[in-house]
């Protein structure tokens, strides 16, 4: 009997299956989180090119109205990965009168809630001439992550884009 242990003892034939048993899950785990970041960072990517896209957009008008905005937003949500996510988004034409912020007009649609309030200053807008005017988007939508396995689950991701109107020195809203 004792010969029989420890011939067990110094058998080697069953050490692969157990490093793989040990091994396994953490190249699982680090799988399901790269697939998890990558589709994080994916989401945040198509909120930036949405808002780019839509203040691109409105750059190229000389007036909206509700419908445009409507239609917009439209557009916005579906540049999303995920459109049916709640997503926000919040359109502003603002002008610099005396070294001041004024805003002109703001239109907002979708999930409101998901945007932060709007400061109109020169931390958070680009520096203009005065008299100059620029188009303001600000977009957000929730992110559900694939797996809650890092920690994260829900998520607002939020983001702003800046542009000047092209063909008039402001966007009017009728």
């Amino acid at each position: 009997m004792i010969t029989l242990l420890k011939d067990l003892l110094k058998s080697r034939s069953g050490a692969s299956a157990i490093e793989f048993s040990f091994v396994a899950p953490v190249m699982i785990f680090f799988f399901i989180g790269s697939v998890a970041v990558f589709d994080m960072f994916r989401t945040y990517q198509n909120i930036v090119e949405a808002n780019g896209v839509v203040a691109d957009v409105i750059s190229r008008q000389t007036s909206i109205d509700a419908t445009f905005v409507s239609n917009i937003y439209g557009v916005f949500t579906n540049l999303q990965q995920n459109s049916t996510a709640p997503s926000a988004l919040r359109i502003s034409s603002i002008k610099k009168t005396a070294g001041v912020y004024k805003l002109d007009w703001k239109k907002e649609s979708g999930t409101v809630s998901l945007l932060k309030a709007q400061v109109l200053d020169s931390s958070t807008l680009p520096q203009i001439t005065d008299g100059d005017s620029i188009i303001y988007v600000e977009g957000a939508t929730t992110y559900t992550m694939l797996s809650n396995i890092l920690g994260f689950g829900q998520m607002t991701f939020a983001e702003r884009a800046f542009t000047r109107p092209r063909f008039i020195s402001a966007v009017a809203f009728n």
